[in-house]
C-alpha cells in the first residue's frame, strides 16, 4: 500500500520570513513531503474509446493529491531561482515558457521527489505495472502561464503560492489567447503532470484530453499538490490556461515501464526543439543501453534457465528445445527497433543528415 499521511497546515510556514532561491537545503522525506489520496478512478484506453497502441490499457487517473505544501514551496524555490530561470526556460511554437533541463546539482529536491521509490511506488500501483523515471533531464519539465509581464514576471512570483485578493483583476496580456501547452501528444509513454499553484479562486487551467468522439475530458486537481498520471504518448492531450489567477504552473515527470520484456515508447521528439542538445543526446544514449543492457539481462537469464529446464526434462536428448523462437525473435526485432528510433532522432542515420 502506498503511503498516506497528512499535508502539513498552512500556518506550519512562515512565508514572510523564506526569501532563498536556489537549490534547496530540505532533503526529501516522505513524511512530510506526500500527502497521497488515491484517485477516485482510473480509465483504461477502452473504456474511453482510444486505440490500444500504448504499453498497457492505462489511459488516466482522476485528479488525486500527492504533495505536500512544504513539498511544493522546496520544488518552487528551485524552480524559480534565478540560474533556472535564466539557463532553463525555452519557449517553442506549442508552449510560450518552458522551464526543463535541471540537474541535480541545480534541484535536488526536485530529482530527488521525482525518483523516490515512494512516489514511483504510487504511480506504479495507478497504472498497474512497475514505472522508472524515463529520462533524467526531464525530471521537473514545468509549463508556465505567461501573464502580462512575460517572461520576465516569472521572478516575482513567491515561493509561496496563494489566491488573489478580493477585487483582483485580471490584466490583458500578449498571451491570453494561447494555451499553456496545446494540443500534442508526449514523447515519454507516462506522465504525471502536478499542479504548483494555488486553485482555490482557479477558473480553468485543467489538463485536457481529448476523446475520438471529438469530445474532452477536463482534469484538474483542487489544490496545489495534486496531479493525473497518464499514458500521454498515445493520448492527444493540452495544457489549457487558466483565469482569475495569478499564475498557472504544472511540473511534469516522465516514466515508463521497468520491466524489461516491456516495450519503452520512450522518444525525444518534442525535446529536440527545447534542449541543450549535447546534454540531451548524451542522456538519451545512455539511457537507451541501460534499457538495452537490462533486456539482454534478461534474455540472458531467460535463455539460460530454459537451457536447464529443458536438460532437466529431457536429459537425454540432445535436441530438446533450449528456448522461445517467438519470444527470442520479438526481443530481437524490439532492441533493434529501440535503437534505429534513436539513431533517427539524434541524425545518425546517413540519410537523416
Amino acid at each position: 500500500m502506498a503511503p498516506s499521511v497528512e499535508a502539513e497546515p498552512v500556518s506550519s510556514y512562515d512565508r514572510n520570513k523564506d526569501t532563498y532561491r536556489g537549490p534547496s537545503k530540505v532533503k526529501f522525506d516522505p513524511a512530510i513531503h506526500l500527502n497521497y489520496t488515491p484517485p477516485e478512478r482510473v480509465y483504461s484506453l477502452s473504456e474511453l474509446g482510444l486505440p490500444l497502441e500504448g504499453t498497457s490499457d492505462f489511459a488516466t487517473t482522476e485528479p488525486f493529491q500527492l504533495a505536500t505544501e512544504a513539498a511544493i514551496v522546496e520544488l518552487r524555490r528551485e524552480l524559480l531561482q534565478p540560474n533556472t530561470l535564466k539557463k532553463r526556460m525555452h519557449t517553442w511554437p506549442r508552449a510560450p515558457a518552458s522551464l526543463r533541463g535541471f540537474t541535480k546539482e541545480e534541484a535536488p529536491f526536485t530529482h530527488a521527489f521525482w525518483t523516490s521509490p515512494e512516489v514511483i511506488k504510487i504511480l506504479s500501483d495507478a497504472a498497474g505495472i512497475e514505472m522508472e523515471v524515463a529520462l533524467p533531464y526531464e525530471i521537473g519539465h514545468t509549463n508556465v502561464q505567461l501573464g502580462p509581464e512575460g517572461r520576465e514576471g516569472l521572478k516575482n512570483l513567491p515561493l509561496y503560492p496563494v489566491p488573489v485578493p478580493p477585487g483582483w483583476e485580471e490584466e490583458k496580456g500578449d498571451y491570453d489567447h494561447l494555451p499553456v501547452d496545446n494540443w500534442h501528444k508526449d514523447s515519454f509513454a507516462y506522465s504525471c503532470v502536478m499542479m504548483l499553484s494555488n486553485t482555490e479562486k482557479m477558473v480553468g487551467g485543467e489538463t485536457a484530453i481529448q476523446l475520438p468522439d471529438g469530445t474532452t475530458r477536463k482534469l484538474r486537481g483542487t489544490k496545489m499538490g495534486s496531479c493525473i498520471f497518464l499514458q500521454g504518448r498515445h493520448m492527444p492531450h493540452a495544457a489549457l490556461r487558466a483565469w482569475n489567477t495569478g499564475e498557472r504552473i504544472t511540473m511534469v515527470c516522465p516514466y515508463r515501464p521497468a520491466h524489461p520484456a516491456i516495450r519503452d515508447d520512450t522518444e525525444i521528439t518534442n525535446s529536440l526543439q527545447q534542449s541543450y542538445l549535447n546534454e540531451l543526446y548524451g542522456q538519451f544514449s545512455l539511457e537507451r543501453f541501460k534499457v538495452i543492457r537490462k533486456k539482454c539481462d534478461y534474455m540472458i537469464k531467460r535463455l539460460e534457465d530454459q537451457k536447464r529446464e529443458a536438460l532437466e526434462r529431457e536429459p537425454d536428448n540432445y535436441n530438446a528445445v533450449i528456448m522461445d523462437e517467438k519470444e527470442v525473435g520479438n526481443m530481437m526485432r524490439e532492441m533493434v527497433w529501440y535503437l534505429e528510433t534513436a539513431m533517427k532522432q539524434m541524425g545518425m542515420y546517413k540519410d537523416d543528415k
